[in-house]
């Protein structure tokens, strides 16, 4: 059975380099506040369709995990009780990352209405002198992170049932459980408007129960449903070749896709004011299926032809694919830094839509430089880092051997 795919790591890591380069973009763009929200420019539009890409992050997620849990059991014999456990320590690390990453260095919350940034701590603290504290909002906001931990501890549960009623792998199950978790998730529409009025309310025990399930960005519904289908792609992985894979997932991710963008298509456009409704629901279903069809054609260029070394521009994206998190983490805070530095020196400073991007571009270019020199010693202390001596009680993590491949 295969260990790694670059593929996925090539993948993983275009996402995170486009995400940087809209984060900087985004937040740094001085017209934000006066955008037309019901006929934005183009450029805007597809800004904010790449900053909901966050389900390609969760299908990815979803895969690796599977793939390396059902490994671990066939192929080092690790018992089926200390796979659930790797999980559920993989799970709580990254939630605790998620909540560090939100409340001291993660991006703003855009208040269009009130043209307000709520800030993360150092983000503020560098953007505007001021020293704050948290607040109840980006406590409760559902980020990437929280997402993807949720996430692998969701897929637990899954794993749980699989060992206790099924024994054997049955891509049929998860195929059939992401499908039946997404049509589910229709009912975030009514719950999120119920959700805002329990927190207008103040009634804080709805909110708390509600709040992973619905609550803007990436809440469960439906998120889960992009890890699940990772988890059908992984199982189809470990029990079929790569043509048998292609038969049965392309037809899944076409009539998903297609669906989703007919549906978008003919419903009223509301994507910019991320409104939880049909349409969003539509983008969803578009995404889970172009998401599926990326996967196939990255695995496909990677990781079915006889092994050979990347090319310069797939090994510069593999590093964030790798250890892209650490970049992640910190990027909000060091743009806010350089923009802020560069105000001092040039007070009129303010940026379009086309210079906010480069901006975003050239800091985006730069990390990658930071991670090819970090390469060189095996990304030590960052948060991949950790992660792995974290896992190593359970069976570690096959990302312990990305971190130190250049160093063998």
């Amino acid at each position: 059975m295969k260990k790694n795919y670059k593929g996925l790591d090539v993948l993983r890591g275009l996402g995170i380099f486009v995400l940087l380069i809209m984060h900087t973009a985004f937040y740094h763009f001085d017209g934000l506040y006066d955008l037309d929200l019901s006929n934005p420019p183009l450029i805007v539009t597809l800004i904010g369709l790449m900053l909901m890409f966050a389900g390609v992050f969760a299908m990815i997620s979803g895969l690796v995990h599977t793939h390396q849990h059902f490994r671990k059991i066939q192929e080092t014999q690790l018992p089926i009780k200390t796979t659930l456990k790797h999980n559920l320590r993989s799970g709580m690390f990254i939630l605790l990352i998620a909540y560090l990453y939100f409340i001291f260095t993660g991006p703003g919350v855009v208040n269009m209405a009130e043209r307000f940034m709520n800030n993360s701590i150092l983000v503020e603290l560098f953007a505007s002198g001021t020293l704050i504290g948290t607040n109840i909002e980006r406590v409760l906001y559902i980020d990437s992170l929280v997402m993807i931990g949720m996430n692998i501890l969701l897929l637990g549960l899954f794993y749980r049932f699989q060992h206790a009623f099924l024994k054997t792998i049955q891509p049929l199950f998860y195929l059939l459980s992401g499908l039946g978790f997404f049509a589910l998730s229709l009912i975030r529409i009514p719950l999120y408007n119920l959700y805002l009025s329990a927190l207008d309310q103040g009634n804080m025990i709805l909110v708390l129960a509600l709040n992973w399930f619905v609550n803007k960005n990436n809440p469960i519904f439906p998120y889960l449903s992009f890890a699940l289908f990772g988890a059908w792609m992984a199982t189809l992985l470990i029990k079929h070749d790569f043509k048998e894979v292609v038969k049965r997932v392309l037809p899944v991710g076409i009539l998903l896709f297609v669906s989703g963008i007919v549906l978008y298509i003919t419903l009223p456009d509301t994507m910019l004011e991320r409104a939880i409704d049909p349409v969003w629901f539509a983008l969803m279903m578009a995404q889970n299926g172009l998401f599926m069809l990326l996967i196939l054609l990255f695995l496909k260029v990677y990781d079915t032809h006889p092994l050979k070394p990347l090319n310069g521009v797939s090994t510069f994206l593999k590093r964030f694919g790798v250890a892209g998190l650490s970049i992640f983490f910190i990027e909000s805070v060091i743009s806010t830094l350089i923009f802020s530095l560069l105000k001092l020196f040039i007070p009129s400073l303010s940026l379009s839509i086309p210079e906010a991007l480069l901006f975003g571009l050239v800091l985006a270019l730069l990390w990658g430089g930071i991670l090819m020199l970090w390469e060189r010693h095996g990304y030590k202390y960052g948060i991949e880092y950790y992660y792995t001596r974290f896992l190593k009680p359970t069976g570690g993590s096959n990302k312990e051997d990305k971190l130190l491949e250049t160093l063998l």
